[in-house]
């Protein structure tokens, strides 16, 4: 079956998010309203604490894609092994982390987050709704990677953005017709989101078949838990090293100045979701394909991304202090303009970092990432303490954005992208830099940061289209596809 192409599964992947975060900023709102901010705080802590338990996936999703990648449309029997050993390891590890999680999650909720006494009841209740959820999500990574692997993105985020919306809407349309207490509010979440679940893994098994001598593979299983080891110790250490920095300034500086650090940072990881959705279009591509072609398409995408995102993220250097100031208030953007703009900088290079990131997870080497992030760590805790001690909250942007340039340059190097690529994304990070000084040394009110930043954004893209042959002959295609389509209409 010819795989779509990757620019058609980029486009999938970016909306499919996009719609995610859509839902998510129309939902909140009346969630907060129906059910008060205490329970939604609850609420809250609840699916932080289901998120953490999700590293007893043990990176077997990631694994499986990789696997299932790999053997493409051949063997239906082997695929249907590997899929079927990381179905029931997932369901294994589901059932425990449960258990542990219902076990514990009463103590953690009621002694360590202090619920308040009039919600405890409530969440007491809820606790074993909450703790069946977790197999069920630990099965629909399997099911999704399953779909990423033959490269079906467009059903894969029409199920997943389903499954949100159904997951989110559905608790608040309880809340007001029938209670606002977490003993309706959360079931309802609960049963919403299984039957997200079970709508991914339905489409599956029906429409990703055949599937030949379903039984568990011992050896393929400890394949899959070698490799996905080590995607563990990369999903449980890279969220440190990204929320770390807060932990710090909140103990150096009080809590109080962690705000202004995070409401940019939030910012910043954001307008990552293109550099995500690229890359996560990528794996599957790059899981298939010998080393040498895996590292010239990688090398063709960094040099787009990097000139894409840049067209991002030099206007919002620009403009975020302005917009800050419209947003939240002028004392806000004046503590926080600075260090905004220096995260965007680091933000930008960490989104390049996610293609030589996934194409070394892809050719099966998962180790390299997870022993890079083990490295960085001790060092970056130290340079973080000592730039925040000395200089604040710019002390400890610095020393982010210092992190994701080493962390790049690590991936860069042992990804073995071609020097040319590497070379090429030169001009896009001069303009951030341009961007960081105009910034800086001009300051603007909002309507002439508006105008600068739009056109820093339009001189990106041209320089893009200078520098990028891939991006020009792209855009060619879309206008001669339009051209085409014009053409039949009128004829």
């Amino acid at each position: 079956m010819r795989k779509p192409g990757i620019a058609r599964s980029f486009a999938a992947n970016s909306i499919g998010t996009l719609l995610t975060l859509l839902v998510s900023i129309l939902t909140v709102p009346i969630y907060v309203h129906q059910v008060g901010d205490a329970r939604y705080g609850v609420l809250s802590i609840v699916w932080l604490l289901l998120g953490y338990f999700g590293f007893l996936d043990l990176g077997l999703s990631r694994a499986s894609t990789n696997a299932l990648a790999k053997i493409g449309e051949g063997s239906d029997e082997e695929r249907t092994r590997v899929f079927a050993t990381s179905l029931a390891i997932n369901l294994v590890l589901g059932a425990v982390g449960s258990f542990v999680l219902y076990v514990c999650g009463s103590f953690l909720l009621e002694r360590i987050v202090s619920v308040p006494a009039e919600l405890r009841p409530e969440v007491e209740a809820s606790l074993p709704w909450v703790a069946s959820l977790l197999p069920l999500a630990l099965v629909s990574g399997v099911a999704v990677g399953t779909l990423e692997a033959r490269e079906r993105f467009v059903a894969a985020n029409v199920l997943q953005v389903a499954g949100t919306s159904i997951g989110q809407i559905a608790p608040v349309i309880c809340a007001i017709v029938i209670s606002p207490s977490l003993t309706v509010v959360i079931p309802a979440a609960v049963i919403a989101r299984a039957f997200g679940v079970l709508l991914v893994l339905g489409y599956v098994v029906l429409r990703n078949g055949p599937w030949t001598g379903f039984r568990v593979d011992p050896a393929k299983g400890r394949a899959l838990l070698g490799y996905g080891g080590w995607v563990t110790v990369s999903s449980v250490v890279s969220p440190i090293l990204q929320s770390v920095d807060q932990f710090v300034i909140g103990s150096i500086l009080g809590v109080a100045a962690v705000t202004y650090y995070a409401i940019p940072m939030n910012l910043v990881v954001r307008s990552q979701l293109f550099a995500v959705a690229l890359s996560r279009s990528l794996f599957p591509r790059m899981s298939r394909l010998d080393p040498e072609e895996g590292r010239r398409i990688s090398s063709r995408s960094l040099v787009t991304l990097a000139f894409g995102y840049a067209a991002i993220s030099a206007p919002a250097i620009v403009f975020v202090e302005p917009f800050l100031g419209l947003w939240i208030g002028p004392t806000f953007a004046d503590t926080a303009g600075s260090l905004a703009r220096v995260l965007f900088l680091g933000g930008w290079l960490n989104g390049l970092a996610f293609i030589p990131f996934s194409l070394l997870q892809a050719q099966g080497r998962p180790d390299i990432t997870a022993k890079f992030h083990l490295v960085e760590m001790l060092p970056f805790l130290a340079v973080l303490w000592v730039l925040s001690s000395h200089f604040g909250l710019l002390g400890a942007a610095i020393a982010w954005s210092l992190r994701t340039i080493v962390d790049g340059g690590l991936l860069f190097a042992a990804a073995r992208l071609e020097y040319r690529a590497l070379l090429s994304i030169l001009p896009a990070g001069l303009t951030l830099v341009f961007a960081l000084a105009l910034a800086e040394l001009v300051p603007l009110s909002l309507l002439p940061a508006f105008l600068a930043a739009s056109a820093v954004g339009v001189g990106v893209l041209g320089l893009g289209l200078a520098c990028d042959a891939e991006l020009r002959s792209r855009i060619e295609r879309i206008a001669s596809d339009a051209r085409l389509f014009r053409t039949k209409r009128s004829g």
